[in-house]
């Protein structure tokens, strides 16, 4: 249950960004007019939505990450929503409040109470993608969060331990023969690509004078395009307490 009383302020803890409370499953939606029968499947969609008060400031990016799914077949509607459960979120349940003081208050995370949940959480909240067999949960600057068709987490995705570093969030899919092109560029810029089974086959560094926060690239059929932006990343800066931009 989301323990959120929004006694920061913030505009993104109110009105349509108010967290949800709790998960919950409704076998039957109500349907108004009827859905085609032969449309049959599961749309996912996930979004920040944090479960306990935040430390000090919030930062909508910083929400634990809740997948919300709608699924069609004969007809009928479901729905099913779950918080995907990151060791950083398994962490401030054990502690009872939040952690992590997350972008809007980095000085405010406590090492002592974090455990194995890493310095930063791995809120996984910004994207999904089907790929391989797999549903990966996305944001930015960590691993991908796999979760199975019932919104289980099954933990962090690293390839077989052959990912190091961050994961973008928005991938790109070559249509003409099903790979995955990928990107990442913390601590440093990388290209990826991962096969249509799902292995992580290529890896290459590109040297960039500094690091830049990347929120996505293109991809031609010759070439990988990235925006070498004026945001520029801290990380020391910002594990002293400072702006991570």
């Amino acid at each position: 249950m989301s323990l959120v009383t929004n006694k920061c302020g913030s505009e993104f803890l109110e009105g349509n960004f108010a967290p949800v409370g709790n998960e919950i499953d409704v076998a039957e939606l109500e349907i108004e007019g009827s859905i085609p029968p032969a449309l049959s499947g599961q749309y996912l969609r996930n979004g920040p939505n944090p479960m306990f008060e935040p430390l000090g400031s919030y930062h909508w990016f910083d929400g634990d990450g809740m997948i919300h799914a709608i699924g069609l077949e004969n007809g009928r509607a479901s729905y099913r929503n779950r918080w995907i459960r990151s060791r950083g979120l398994d962490a401030e349940q054990r502690n009872g409040s939040a952690i992590y003081g997350g972008l809007a208050a980095p000085g405010l995370t406590d090492p002592r109470l974090v455990g194995d949940g890493g310095p930063v959480k791995n809120t996984a909240n910004t994207n999904i993608i089907r790929h391989a067999g797999r549903i990966l949960c996305l944001m930015e600057g960590c691993p991908p969060t796999e979760i199975d068709d019932e919104l289980r987490t099954l933990g962090e995705h690293d390839f077989a331990g052959r990912l190091q570093g961050s994961f973008t969030a928005h991938p790109h899919i070559d249509p003409r023969n099903g790979e995955m092109i990928v990107f990442g560029y913390m601590p440093t810029l990388k290209y990826m690509r991962v096969s249509a089974g799902g292995e992580l086959v290529q890896v290459e560094d590109i040297e960039v004078p500094k690091p830049t926060m990347m929120h996505d690239f293109a991809v031609t059929s010759d070439h990988a395009v990235f925006f070498d932006s004026p945001a520029v990343l801290d990380l020391e800066a910002f594990l002293a307490g400072g702006p991570m931009v």
